[in-house]
């Protein structure tokens, strides 16, 4: 361990470089025409992260760099009592030593959380997948419904497909690593065989295939290349257009979104029985998923055509069957 210069000019003798990967996180505000927009930079997140520096300059002053885009985190130089404090912090995943400090280019992307944080070792976080049975997918996606869309809505909406699947927002979060949200849209994440297969019946998703440029920028979303692809089965139970409900489960709502603004969005395809928007017990605030109940199965039906992937406050939706248990368990627990 060589000696270091801090940004100041001092000597960082003593000091070790972390990488400190953060959980995904989603913050909302609004702004004066009451939109809803933004992400917490990383920065900011590290400064409120090195709360054992106990002075945010000194915080400020450690870290020397920070991802926002689909995975979070920072880099920075602390020693190594500071780094198990801070490995005990809500909110950090994993604080683990920079193994490249001269490098541009570093690695936030973590699955393995127990074996890649030392600090964390007691805590008994369990692993989302057995080691060494995951595989990279790329996962091409429907067209949404709307003309305009951002990143930050294309990333939300990806995120509540995979929760399909895994039944934890916070891990399909994890396991995306690329996005494409523009001309073609899909993502790309890491699951194991079976998740894979099971994410190919979820509405919305046209297939889920191998992402043979894993290492590079340049993926195929366009669908050019479909040989070793897995895509949806022609079941009734995947047609949208043939389910047997009247229940619906909806899920990215803005926390502003009423069940008011629910209610008038979803009224025009039959009459309701109950919109409900589930709320957080000690927050008060909504959870963003709701249920919906139409008096017949052909409004449940035409609702769940048209409003998948629909915006409202600002957030696109995800519509699907309610189902009366949980298909999927994969999660860690809440």
């Amino acid at each position: 361990m060589g000696t270091r210069r801090s940004r100041t000019g001092g000597d960082l003798e003593g000091y070790d470089s972390e990488i400190v990967q953060l959980e995904p996180v989603n913050v909302k505000w609004l702004d004066g025409l009451g939109k809803e927009d933004g992400l917490l930079s990383p920065e900011s997140r590290g400064r409120c992260s090195l709360n054992p520096c106990r002075c945010e300059k000194d915080a400020q002053m450690c870290i020397y760099d920070a991802s926002c885009d689909t995975h979070f985190g920072f880099c920075c130089n602390v020693d190594e009592e500071t780094s198990r404090e801070l490995a005990r912090l809500p909110g950090v995943l994993t604080v683990r030593p920079d193994p490249d400090y001269n490098s541009v280019k570093k690695d936030y992307s973590c699955l393995d959380i127990q074996m890649s944080n030392p600090w964390n070792s007691q805590i008994g976080t369990t692993l989302l997948f057995p080691l060494g049975t995951t595989k990279h997918w790329l996962v091409r996606m429907d067209k949404p419904g709307v003309g305009v869309v951002t990143k930050a809505q294309m990333v939300d909406r990806y995120a509540q497909i995979l929760t399909k699947v895994l039944g934890n927002e916070k891990d399909a979060q994890m396991c995306i690593y690329h996005v494409s949200w523009q001309s073609n849209f899909g993502f790309c994440c890491e699951l194991d065989d079976e998740c894979a297969q099971e994410l190919t019946g979820v509405p919305g998703v046209l297939s889920v295939q191998p992402d043979e440029n894993f290492g590079s920028e340049n993926k195929d979303y366009g669908g050019n290349n479909l040989q070793n692809s897995m895509v949806p089965s022609d079941s009734s139970e995947a047609s949208p257009t043939q389910i047997k409900t009247k229940k619906l489960f909806v899920t990215g709502l803005s926390f502003y979104t009423s069940e008011k603004t629910l209610r008038a969005a979803f009224e025009g395809f039959g009459e309701l029985v109950e919109v409900k928007i589930i709320m957080d017990k000690i927050s008060k605030r909504s959870k963003g998923y709701a249920f919906i109940e139409y008096t017949t199965e052909e409004a449940a039906s035409a609702a769940l055509k048209e409003m998948n992937g629909k915006i409202i406050n600002g957030w696109m939706i995800v519509v699907d069957v309610a189902k009366t248990t949980p298909k999927y368990s994969r999660g860690r627990p809440r």
